[in-house]
């Protein structure tokens, strides 16, 4: 009888409080700073050596599904995958750990958050490149319902990245190659749908 109330308590308290979560999000990203440095040869046998920054702003979009775990009240933690625009660079499909801080105790109510996220991605391109990226942000959680939640959030987003370099209109093969390095600075306005 005491294992059959156990389960019956335990079952209650998972549906009173759900710790599984999952949802989506949508976000407009502008990128205002890229810096870069290349390194190459050229078909013709020459090596370059380019160093610059690009202020001029770029707009993507970046379309994100999440699955994650309310560790209590006002800490959550989430696997986050989906699509996104890396400046003129690249499309990739990020792939990143977020770490979700809710304020106020009332987890039924509307609230605060701030969040860190940290990851990688896979390019959409031919030639294999690395991504690590980092994202600080905070936003604003309206409650639906008890398991629904929309999110209005702001963030700034630092990616570093090996885009794929170009002599005249031609890629240039990764064995010709020394160096080919960007970190982009951009900030994102999105809604995510959380539940």
């Amino acid at each position: 009888m005491l294992i059959l109330f156990l389960n019956i308590a335990a079952a209650h308290a998972q549906e009173d409080k759900p710790r599984i979560t999952f949802g989506a999000e949508w976000s407009g990203v502008a990128t205002f700073y890229t810096a870069y440095h290349f390194n190459y040869f050229s078909p013709d046998g020459y090596r370059y050596n380019q160093r610059g920054v690009e202020t001029d702003p770029v707009f993507n979009g970046e379309g994100l599904l999440h699955v994650g775990y309310n560790v209590n009240e006002k800490l959550n933690i989430a696997i986050y995958t989906g699509l996104t625009g890396i400046s003129r660079i690249h499309n990739a499909i990020p792939l990143s750990f977020r770490v979700t801080r809710l304020f106020k105790q009332n987890r039924y109510g509307d609230r605060w958050l701030t969040f860190v996220d940290i990851g990688t991605g896979f390019s959409l391109k031919e030639q294999v490149q690395e991504i690590a990226a980092l994202k600080l942000g905070t936003g604003y959680r309206f409650s639906l319902s008890r398991d629904s939640k929309i999110d209005l959030l702001i963030a700034a987003r630092c990616t570093y990245t090996h885009p794929e370099i170009y002599f005249e209109h031609e890629p240039i093969n990764q064995r010709w190659t020394n160096r080919n390095d960007a970190i982009i600075a951009s900030a994102s306005v999105g809604i995510a749908l959380t539940f």
